[in-house]
């Protein structure tokens, strides 16, 4: 608290000395340090079985570390309560590689989750979710049953769950996996203008295509390791 009063920012996500094991197995990630800034935007790098999901997961708050400590927003998630981390959640979006959608109900409706569970008011709901919907080219699915959409239309419905409340942070794994390159662009938009907006921002990929393209800064998992590479441009300038 001092830190904020003295004008220096907290991170929102604060790693130091992480590791992460389940049950008696070896260890995904050991002596992890890591630290975002509020308003940054990293991609997550890493080969299958990295330990990529177990970094989000404590990021979004369902996973807490072996040993170590994650702070986010703050607060230290290791003596968090039940109801302060409900809380905390609610400011964080995300947009799971399986969707987690509700499938028996329609995309609009899925969409409309978030906002309901603030109290909004339906007709604001129906202005942000419609306007969402043709951003992400769903205007004309919005009254279909999620079981009956395909992989990327159900991609682009997750997506826009995950980023209609403007969350604070947003934490997206594989989302540009399952759509076209025009579509792909589109989603970047609009992360890119969320981030603008103030929210920081981490996109698990393995599409070198994408960090070439956007060339944000790069947290890379190996070895049960983390590395930060800054953006390619900002190196270059420095040079």
């Amino acid at each position: 608290m001092a830190a904020a009063q003295n004008g220096i920012k907290e991170p929102v996500v604060d790693m130091l000395n992480v590791s992460i094991r389940y049950g008696s197995d070896p260890e995904v990630l050991s002596d992890i340090k890591l630290s975002l800034d509020k308003g940054s935007f990293h991609f997550l790098t890493g080969k299958s079985g990295a330990g990529k999901t177990s970094l989000l997961s404590m990021m979004y708050l369902a996973l807490k570390p072996s040993r170590g400590t994650v702070t986010v927003f703050g607060t230290n998630i290791g003596f968090a309560s039940r109801d302060t981390m409900a809380l905390m959640r609610r400011r964080i979006g995300v947009v799971f590689q399986d969707f987690r959608l509700l499938e028996h109900l329609s995309a609009y409706d899925n969409v409309a989750v978030p906002l309901r569970v603030r109290g909004m008011k339906e007709g604001e709901i129906d202005k942000r979710v419609k306007e969402l919907l043709r951003w992400v080219e769903l205007e004309n699915s919005m009254n279909k049953i999620c079981s009956t959409l395909s992989g990327g239309e159900k991609q682009r419905i997750a997506i826009a769950r995950a980023v209609i409340n403007q969350p604070e942070i947003l934490l997206a794994d594989e989302p540009t996996g399952n759509v076209d390159d025009d579509i792909a662009q589109k989603l970047m938009k609009l992360f890119i203008e969320l981030n603008r907006l103030g929210t920081t921002v981490v996109i698990a990929t393995h599409s070198q295509e994408l960090i070439g393209r956007y060339n944000y800064p790069r947290i890379h998992l190996e070895n049960k390791s983390l590395r930060v590479f800054p953006a390619l441009r900002s190196v270059l300038h420095e040079k």
